[in-house]
């Protein structure tokens, strides 16, 4: 009868079984059958040089597996069990549930100060809730990024389908360069379910960043600093005004470049609804009182125009036209003649991107 080399043998035992590192704790299998006594040996892995790997065979040649196994060497996982029915497989794609995130984000962090996943438990957890959930573990601020909708379209070519929600952490942990996406670095999915070995990276980097485990590198990894394009310098092809929402949004085709604050017309000076066209753009502009006829000129402080204006409608009389504002409290609220009032910045940069012809729709 044939047998195996007692090395072999030994050093096959000798294998670190982690299928399920989501259900609390890790279970190792080694020569002495007993639980207390495998953790023991596992923790120990780091000291022996050739004894430092995890194996699973589902795992070899997954993108992941680095990831996965400086995870599983971190003391503060190592007391992690594996499910007992996953002998020899890590199962990197099965997919995590909300319930399981939620404990694995509280072992992980320790965090006793960031609100919990409590609902949902059973459904499964999308890569878009993952990274909030990772952000706010790791306190990161979602001001970090000024503009996080333009920041994510010059980063993701799916980043139409990243959720309101979701946007600043998402803007946030991309600019930290936490994020890494499988195959395509470029594509986010941040409505798909998220894989086990998907979120293991993201955790890994998370800790990383918390400078609790070392820098790993990834082809898969996204470069914070390389963006497709420079959304800054794209030409808006449309404004879409919503009174109710006193936002306005531009447009670059289909591509949502980045959504304004404003003021819009009040009771019996409403905004004229419709589809419009810009028909004038004037730098300084002065301002004629429609009353009295006063004239307020250009660059002065109290011009109420503030520094920009972009004419969208006229009756041959009267206007209305985005502009500045030198009351920047009025913005977000009804309070114009009908024109659309921007926080001086806001209309400058606009100004920058429009043109005559750009398309102006105003929806209630």
């Amino acid at each position: 009868m044939r047998t195996r080399s007692p090395n072999l043998l030994s050093s096959l035992v000798r294998v670190a079984i982690a299928a399920n590192i989501f259900a609390n704790v890790f279970a190792f299998i080694s020569p002495s059958g007993n639980p207390q006594n495998d953790i023991a040996w596992a923790k120990n892995l780091e000291t022996t040089a050739n004894s430092n790997r995890f194996l699973f065979i589902d795992l070899q040649n997954h993108w992941s597996r680095l990831f996965v196994e400086g995870l599983l060497s971190n003391q503060g996982l190592s007391d992690l069990l594996v499910s007992s029915d996953s002998i020899n497989r890590f199962q990197p794609d099965r997919l995590i549930t909300r319930a399981e995130l939620a404990s694995l984000l509280e072992i992980t962090f320790a965090n006793r100060n960031v609100p919990k996943i409590t609902t949902r438990l059973n459904e499964p957890a999308t890569k878009a809730e993952t990274i909030v959930a990772i952000a706010r573990e790791l306190n990161l601020s979602s001001k970090a990024t000024a503009t996080p909708q333009t920041y994510l379209l010059s980063m993701y070519r799916d980043a139409l389908q990243v959720p309101d929600y979701a946007i600043p952490a998402i803007a946030t942990l991309t600019q930290a360069g936490l994020v890494t996406n499988y195959p395509d670095p470029r594509i986010l999915a941040p409505k798909s379910a998220i894989s086990k070995g998907e979120l293991a990276v993201l955790l890994y980097q998370a800790l990383a960043y918390q400078k609790k485990l070392p820098q790993l590198r990834s082809p898969y990894a996204i470069d914070p600093d390389r963006r497709m394009w420079d959304v800054d310098q794209m030409e808006v092809t449309r404004l879409e005004v919503s009174i109710s929402r006193r936002t306005v949004t531009a447009f670059h085709g289909e591509i949502k470049l980045k959504t304004y604050p404003v003021a819009v017309g009040r009771q019996g000076w409403s905004t004229p609804v419709g589809n419009h066209r810009v028909m004038q753009t004037i730098e300084y502009p002065a301002w004629q009182n429609p009353f009295t006829g006063d004239v307020i000129p250009s660059r002065d402080p109290e011009n109420p125009l503030g520094d920009r204006w972009i004419g969208f409608w006229t009756n041959g009389k009267d206007w209305s036209g985005f502009h500045g504002t030198p009351n920047r409290e009025s913005v977000g609220t009804a309070a114009s003649h009908g024109c659309i009032r921007m926080y001086n910045e806001d209309v400058r940069e606009l100004f920058s991107q429009v043109k005559i012809g750009t398309i102006v729709r105003v929806s209630q």
